[in-house]
């Protein structure tokens, strides 16, 4: 996502941008091994050995990478996309596409925060960081990181984002997905792998519909066109999802069970559960019935699983945006203003107890704020300014009742207060929102279904 002095990199700004696959035999077989080998000289003296097992290593997760590409297997016919997420451009062979530009691969000690491959526009090389290297990144993740770096090769940099969510950072966009280049590979990987990929598990799926979404939605200068469908998602208090459609009249529909009860933070597409039972960890959650994914929901969510129950019951909840994020606790806020650095400021309440994140406006990621509701019934902004600064300071925004949560869908807002209930809000009015589930719903999510994607 970066280019300058010849170097073009993919930067994961989504605080540890992961995907999963279905699951890979633990070990390649020695022809395999030679085969990747006649290749990339680097694994010959692995592939004489015979059999190789995955050990966990850089290298072993790298080489899973190269057999993901190898063995995946798509649809025999695979028709584009009515609209602009799957041209089919780069829908044959990936490891054929890749081994024809890249024929090294080296793996870096160190790289700048969030930089998770690079190559010289004038080698053959690729230069692989740790952070691509690790259990949060999955064969999937590198498969499309190397059709992202190969496609570099090809005469394709990046530019600096003048708009959207990564506005102001260099390298972070390409111009319009239409000129196929790395960003629109990165696209097409994950919407060709979400519609066409044979024998994947239903998580995976709905993971690689989501990425795709996510980059078409922020890294182009020019607008791509997705045929989408904007509604919420509901939580109810028995488990059960439902999404709740305003067009037309107030319609909701079951969907699938969750697997715990608990809050929702947005992380782009995606949703997170974080479990009222804090013996649980937090993780991806589908609405459908999916199933789990096998690895971290990102940066925040790895940092708040490796927290005892105790020290997990302190926060209340978390705001994930493009460049900045949140940790809001029961008596600060840990805000983190800069995407390329792991500090965050810490900001008290001074006596308020923070009670959940509000979205009247709508969950954007470009938007460089949010609004904390209190226990009191004040509400608070909380962000970062134009300087890079942390703040949390009392907000303008007036409301007429308490609001649990608040999202937006489309042109509607609506409210969902502690005791079930569901209000339309106009301005700082709210009106009743009639339906089956009143009394009955926990909890409240932007939702989106797009045209191309194929739902259970």
């Amino acid at each position: 996502m970066r280019f300058s002095l010849g170097i073009c990199s993919l930067l994961l700004l989504t605080f540890g941008f992961a995907t999963y696959a279905a699951p890979t035999p633990n070990c390649v077989s020695q022809a395999e091994m030679l085969q990747i080998a006649q290749h990339f000289t680097q694994f010959r003296t692995l592939a004489n050995k015979g059999e190789y097992c995955y050990d966990g290593s850089h290298e072993s997760h790298l080489i899973a990478g190269l057999m993901f590409m190898r063995a995946d297997q798509f649809a025999g016919n695979m028709p584009n996309s009515p609209d602009e997420l799957f041209s089919g451009t780069f829908k044959t062979n990936w490891y054929q596409y890749f081994i024809g530009r890249i024929n090294d691969i080296s793996i870096e000690t160190s790289c700048a925060k969030g930089v998770g491959a690079y190559v010289f526009m004038f080698g053959n090389t690729m230069y692989v960081c740790p952070m691509l290297l690790s259990e949060n990144f999955t064969a999937l993740d590198r498969a499309s990181v190397m059709m992202h770096e190969a496609r570099h090769i090809d005469g394709f940099p990046h530019m600096t984002c003048t708009r959207g969510p990564r506005q102001g950072l260099q390298g972070a966009c390409d111009n319009r997905i239409s000129d196929h280049g790395s960003y629109g590979v990165t696209v097409e990987t994950y919407a060709q792998f979400a519609v066409y990929a044979e024998n994947v598990h239903p998580a995976a799926r709905a993971y690689a519909r989501s990425s795709a979404v996510v980059y078409a939605d922020e890294a182009f200068e020019a607008p791509v066109r997705v045929n989408r469908q904007q509604q919420l998602m509901l939580l109810t208090t028995q488990g059960e999802f439902h999404t709740l459609n305003l067009i037309g009249g107030v319609k909701t529909a079951k969907l699938g069970k969750a697997p715990a009860q608990g809050r929702i933070s947005m992380r782009a597409q995606h949703m997170i559960l974080y479990p009222d039972d804090k013996a649980l960890p937090s993780k991806y959650v589908f609405a459908r019935d999916e199933g789990d994914l096998n690895q971290g929901a990102g940066d925040i969510s790895v940092e708040y699983n490796s927290l005892t129950p105790q020290l997990r019951a302190d926060w209340v909840d978390v705001h994930i945006g493009a460049q900045w994020s949140a940790r809001v606790m029961k008596t600060k806020v840990k805000v983190g203003c800069d995407p390329r650095s792991d500090s965050t400021t810490e900001l008290a309440t001074n006596g308020e107890t923070p009670a959940s994140l509000l979205y009247p406006n709508g969950y954007d990621r470009a938007v460089k704020s949010a609004h904390v509701a209190m226990a009191s019934g004040k509400i608070f902004d909380m962000g970062c300014d134009g300087s890079g600064r942390a703040y949390l300071r009392a907000s303008p925004l007036v409301l007429d009742q308490r609001y649990k949560r608040i999202h937006k869908a489309g042109t509607d807002v609506v409210g969902l207060t502690a005791d079930g209930r569901l209000f339309k809000i106009t301005g700082s009015t709210s009106t009743p929102l009639q339906t089956s589930l009143d009394g009955r719903v926990y909890e409240i999510a932007p939702n989106q279904s797009v045209d191309f994607f194929p739902v259970n």
